[in-house]
């Protein structure tokens, strides 16, 4: 996906911001993938700035629809009490 490619600089130059832009159109209309993508974009700050708590909404909407990666990250998140409670 474009996405996945601008935000890895693959074909061109990177563009984090756009990355970001994309996967959240994708994200809204309830890509799993793109939830996961953009929950880790928020998690790192890439694109812009850094925030838990959204990185940890997106985890769990895609970790809601049987997404593995997203599971992952969401139960780290959990464990360490990043973006909400323990």
């Amino acid at each position: 996906h474009l996405g996945g490619m601008l935000a890895n600089g693959e074909g061109g130059s990177e563009d984090c911001a756009e990355a970001r832009r994309l996967f959240g159109l994708a994200a809204a209309q309830g890509d799993a993938d793109a939830q996961c993508d953009l929950g880790a974009m928020h998690d790192d700050g890439e694109g812009g700035p850094q925030d838990l708590v959204e990185a940890r909404r997106l985890y769990g909407l895609a970790a809601a629809q049987g997404h593995a990666l997203a599971q992952f990250h969401l139960g780290a998140m959990l464990t360490d009490g990043e973006g909400g409670p323990q």
